[in-house]
Formats: C-alpha cells, structure tokens, sequence
C-alpha cells in the first residue's frame, strides 16, 4: 500500500512545478513592455545624498620677521646734535668805552664787551666801529682794522671781551679843510659778525673829513 501512494502523488508535483513556471514567463502586457517588475523611479538627488567633496587642506599663511637692524647716526646729524657754543648777539651784549689816555698826536680807548645773557657765548674777530650823527649818519670813514692775531673769546654770563681803539687828537697834523674838525654826537659800534649796532654818547671833537682815517680798531681779546 505504501509503494502505490508514491506513484501517484509525484505526477502531481511535476504539473504545479510546470504551471508556476509558466505563469514567470507571462505573456507582455498591451504596451509591448516586459512583465519584469518596474525600474526604481530616478527621484532628484538631494544635498544629503551628494557625494561630499574632497576639502582642500587649509594653510595658514605666516610671515616671516624681516631681519632687526641697528639704526647709526649720519656724520651730519650727529655734527648737526654736538655741543656748540653760539655767537654773541647784540641783543645779549652790553657795550661800553673807557678812556685810556692819549699821547702821539692819537686816544686811546678800550671797548668792552659783557654778555648779559644767561648762557655762555663767543666774540670773534674785529668790531665795526664810526661816528655817527642824529639817524645814524655816518661822519668820515668806519675805523680800519689793525692788523693783530684774532682768537674766539667765550664769555659766560657776565663776563667781558675787549677791543682796542684808537683816534686822532684834535686835527692831529692834518689840513683844517681835510679834517673838517666836527662835534660828533654819537660812536656807533658793531659787535663782531653782527648786522645790529649799538650807539655810545661821545660829544668830541674829531676830524671827519672823507680822506682823514681818523679810527682804527683791533679785534676782540680777552684780557684788559
């Protein structure tokens, strides 16, 4: 009994194994398409689903310190900051004239020079020294240099500087109408290297005539 079961079930099996196959392998629907089953919809790809790129990698930038140097004076700026001694104005100097005798047909006198100022200063050279009358006019000629070593006297507040000067007595040989002997009302004196003069009363009689020299000065020092 057990061998006749066997017999008539396998027919049976091999028909639904043939069956189902044939259903897989359908016939295609009206549109000419395949039964296979639809292609997945190709919906848009969103920022989520992109593929991330590749970041570059980041640089810093640095700079490199320039090498440090040492700043040195210019020889004309460090001249230009050295310790000097300025000239003496006139502006800073009190000027004065004592008598010192006469003899030889000539006065003798002695300029002296005294920085009023509060800092030190210096005199070099010859003063420019004349007679004047009222404005500053000038009588006969300015004195003549003479001649004698110069050196730059330093005066700190105060202290003097000195010139010798020299004029003629009365008429001193000369002719009346060479000499024009006049009253001269003032002596008009330069400081060395200044353009500003300061006036001394002098109220004597002296030859002013254009051809008389009738002054001479020597230049500043620094003893009496």
């Amino acid at each position: 009994m057990g061998t006749r079961k066997i017999g008539r079930t396998a027919p049976a099996l091999v028909l639904v194994t043939a069956g189902l196959a044939l259903a897989a392998c359908g016939p295609s629907d009206a549109s000419g398409t395949s039964g296979s089953a639809p292609a997945a919809s190709s919906a848009p790809m969103t920022s989520s689903d992109a593929p991330t790129p590749t970041e570059a990698p980041s640089v810093t930038a640095t700079s490199t310190p320039a090498p440090a140097t040492t700043a040195t004076a210019s020889p004309a700026a460090t001249a230009a900051t050295g310790s000097t001694v300025p000239g003496c104005t006139t502006s800073h100097l009190k000027v004065t004239v004592q008598s010192n005798g006469s003899g030889a047909g000539s006065s003798f006198f002695t300029l002296a020079f005294q920085n009023t100022g509060s800092s030190p200063c210096t005199l070099f050279g010859y003063p420019g020294v004349s007679f004047v009358k009222a404005g500053n006019v000038q009588l006969g000629k300015a004195a003549a240099r003479t001649p004698a070593s110069k050196a730059t006297v330093t005066l700190i507040p105060n202290a003097h500087a000195f010139a010798d000067l020299r004029t003629v007595n009365g008429q001193g040989g000369f002719d009346p109408a060479q000499c024009q002997l006049t009253t001269v009302p003032s002596l008009r004196i330069f400081p060395p290297n200044q353009r500003a003069s300061v006036n001394i009363p002098w109220n004597q009689k002296e030859c002013v005539g254009s051809t008389v020299q009738n002054l001479q000065v020597g230049p500043v020092h620094s003893n009496r």
